[in-house]
């Protein structure tokens, strides 16, 4: 068999490749990327230290992205920013509102059957109704809170795929 057609992980360490592409980023790229991990206010300091930049060039930029909405400033002095969840829900939502009559109706019923597959799986109409003291009944307790985890995030897709494209039944079934 040729390598061409082998099988398998690539032969390049991702790690790696992303620590050099970031390493080579401006320095307004490097702060976006570490500004989309801030779940917890984060001083501009820290912000400037993991982007590897100074803390007038990384203040700069963290204000530019609070300026469009993607960051909340926290505090004034010191200047803390994070993630304004608001702007990445909209995001979110417009790129459902994108897809496609076809891709819509697609997307639509591969979840809601997947949906359907984790209420006969345990049994239950939601992940609301699995109680975790009880999560070893079902199986390995991972793989039951990976599931009901996974399960929430379907639930919470086929409300948002409803909502973007005003589906009437979004009261109906998964809400």
């Amino acid at each position: 068999m040729s390598d061409t057609n082998k099988r398998g992980p690539p032969q390049t360490d991702f790690a790696t490749d992303l620590a050099d592409r970031l390493e080579n980023a401006p320095a307004d790229e490097r702060v976006y990327r570490i500004a989309l991990e801030l779940t917890d206010p984060t001083r501009v300091a820290e912000v400037a230290d993991r982007a590897d930049c100074s803390a007038n060039a990384a203040r700069r930029h963290l204000k530019r992205l609070a300026d469009i909405g993607l960051l909340t400033r926290v505090t004034k002095n010191p200047a803390t920013y994070k993630r304004n969840e608001a702007y990445f829900e909209w995001r979110r939502l417009n790129r459902l509102a994108e897809l496609s009559e076809q891709e819509y109706k697609s997307r639509l019923g591969d979840l809601l059957a997947e949906n359907e597959d984790y209420k006969q799986t345990y049994d239950v109409e939601s992940p609301d109704d699995i109680d975790p003291l009880e999560y070893a009944e079902y199986g390995d307790p991972e793989q039951v809170w990976l599931d009901i985890t996974n399960w929430e995030a379907v639930r919470q897709e086929i409300h948002d795929l409803r909502r973007v494209n005003r589906d009437s039944a979004t009261d109906e079934g998964v809400v």
